[in-house]
């Protein structure tokens, strides 16, 4: 069997290595899951760098989102489950062959989805999900989403359409903007290296401010959009694509403002499983009808460094998927153009968009 371990925090590139290893018999109330495809994200790419020193012990196996098949269970869980294809969710470990996990943290795949879409069907869907029905303002409060060619930044703008809302999307790169306008439902592109960008934002509110800005990035962009609220506007913080915090000053200089963290792994272990699936059963038609749908470059495993860079490439859209079997189904194939020669063999049947 083949893994990914992670032995020291630092750069992903530098320190994801892999090693052939044993996989351990399922004890206890736990399933051995033969992994067939899973995502590489940002939370994966920030864990493996150390943001959570004190919750991550080393070493660990990366990869906190796939998808795989039951292929043997421990005392105590049903045989019946044995041939499922399954999510495992609640912990790292999915950049393997075989992961072992409890049998409670799985859960089951709808029959009609694609390997591809399970694979990325939790942790972008249901985070965008939970923060667009939390957040949302009635329309037309003004709102704006930034890193908006991000999978999960896309995912956020057609959910606001879904419920009339029309954004202001903050990209990174001038080329982005043409192209977003004719994709979604957005009210502007602004590049955020544009100078005077919170004035634009300004205009564009009507002189009020930003009822609710979504920031993936942190740093300064994110301490921008902060600014760029309103009186009693939210600006809800779900990543850190810059790798700098948020400013400790923002609530002493927007006192009007409400800074919310948002975490979908706070709420996860938190919650009742039967609430979990409801969740995944909502965010799972948004995969069917594209609403939750993302573009995708494929990798075997043992191409791990060179999904790393892709997943690293400036103007990637979409997600990186890593394949442990040749069992997978990849039906929708958009590669980094550097590495389409190690990149995965996939079916010509391209439906989804």
């Amino acid at each position: 069997m083949f893994r990914t371990i992670v032995h020291t925090f630092g750069p992903p590139d530098e320190v994801v290595v892999d090693e052939a290893y044993e996989p351990p018999v399922p004890g206890p109330g736990q399933v051995r899951i033969r992994m067939l495809l899973a995502s590489i994200n940002p939370s994966d790419l920030v864990t493996i760098s150390g943001a959570y020193r004190s919750r991550t012990p080393l070493p660990f196996v990366p990869g906190f989102e796939g998808v795989g098949v039951v292929e043997s269970v421990g005392a105590g869980v049903p045989e019946l489950l044995v041939g499922q294809r399954v999510l495992p969710l609640g912990s790292a470990g999915a950049w393997q062959d075989m992961k072992v996990t409890e049998e409670r943290w799985c859960f089951p795949v709808p029959p009609d989805f694609t390997d591809q879409q399970a694979a990325m069907g939790y942790i972008n869907p249901l985070s965008a999900w939970m923060m667009v029905r939390q957040y949302a303002p009635v329309p037309p409060a003004p709102v704006a989403v930034n890193a908006a060619t991000s999978a999960i930044g896309q995912m956020i703008i057609r959910m606001l359409n879904r419920v009339g809302v029309r954004p202001i999307a903050l990209v990174r790169r001038p080329d982005s903007q043409e192209q977003l306008m004719g994709q979604l439902g957005v009210l502007a592109v602004l590049c955020t290296s544009e100078v005077g960008l919170r004035r634009r934002l300004h205009e564009l509110s009507g002189g009020r401010g930003l009822a609710v800005a979504w920031d993936a990035v942190g740093g300064t962009e994110g301490d921008e959009l902060a600014r760029a609220l309103g009186p009693g506007g939210t600006l809800v913080h779900y990543g850190l694509l810059s790798g700098t915090p948020l400013s400790p000053r923002l609530r002493d200089e927007c006192p009007e403002a409400r800074i919310v963290l948002f975490r979908l792994r706070d709420w996860v272990h938190t919650t009742e499983r039967h609430t979990l699936q409801r969740a995944l059963n909502e965010v799972f038609q948004l995969v069917r009808d594209g609403t939750a749908a993302s573009k995708v470059a494929g990798f075997p495993l043992s191409a791990i460094r060179q999904a790393l860079e892709c997943e690293a490439t400036s103007g990637r859209e979409g997600k990186v998927l890593l394949s442990m079997s040749s069992d997978a189904k990849i039906t929708q194939f958009e590669p980094c153009s550097r590495y389409t020669s190690s990149s995965i063999a996939v079916s010509a049947e391209c439906t989804n968009s």
